[in-house]
């Protein structure tokens, strides 16, 4: 368990981590669109995709899990988190609030990727864990199965953040390392 001091300094680190990725949006804009044109796209098509859109903070004070009916208590990151945006998306990266949570987690599709998971990907965190410890964090991309999931292995700890994309799996000791590996800055 990490101790409070710690947990303080940690929520300070990712208010400023959530900051940097919000205000290098520019930066990573264009990247994108250079990318996305090398690549084909036209720059009306590639700007279109280039959008950031953060929404104004709403009250959310738990986070639904995968399991229905069952909620998980916010820990201090998520809390830091939703005291900043609301709605958050930036080009692919859908951070989404537990509306979209219920939403998502609902659908045919994604229960069909859960299940998928729990078949065939022997350690991901469907296999390991039950619907109870796992809820969603973000989505890029919901036709190709590219999500961020939250990971509650104990009570009281900051969940794990486990993403999902391109049949990879990059796993992250709590939203700060996240963030950071958002930011180009992965120490995990």
């Amino acid at each position: 368990m990490i101790g409070t001091d710690a947990v303080q300094g940690m929520v300070l680190e990712l208010q400023n981590e959530m900051s940097q990725y919000r205000h290098q949006f520019v930066v990573r804009r264009n990247a994108f669109l250079a990318e996305a044109m090398c690549l084909g796209l036209s720059e009306g098509e590639a700007r279109s995709y280039a959008v950031q859109s953060i929404g104004p903070v709403v009250p959310v004070t738990c986070m639904p899990t995968l399991a229905p009916g069952k909620t998980r208590p916010l820990s201090p990151m998520l809390e830091a988190r939703y005291r900043y945006a609301g709605y958050w998306q930036d080009m692919g990266e859908h951070m989404l609030l537990p509306d979209d949570v219920l939403r998502i987690s609902g659908t045919e599709r994604f229960r069909s990727w859960i299940s998928d998971m729990r078949n065939y990907w022997v350690e991901s965190a469907p296999y390991r864990f039950g619907d109870d410890r796992l809820s969603l964090l973000s989505v890029a991309n919901e036709e190709e199965g590219h999500f961020s999931m939250l990971v509650w292995k104990e009570p009281g700890e900051e969940p794990e953040v486990w993403t999902y994309a391109s049949q990879h799996e990059y796993r992250f000791s709590h939203l700060l390392h996240w963030f950071k590996w958002l930011n180009g800055r992965s120490e995990e």
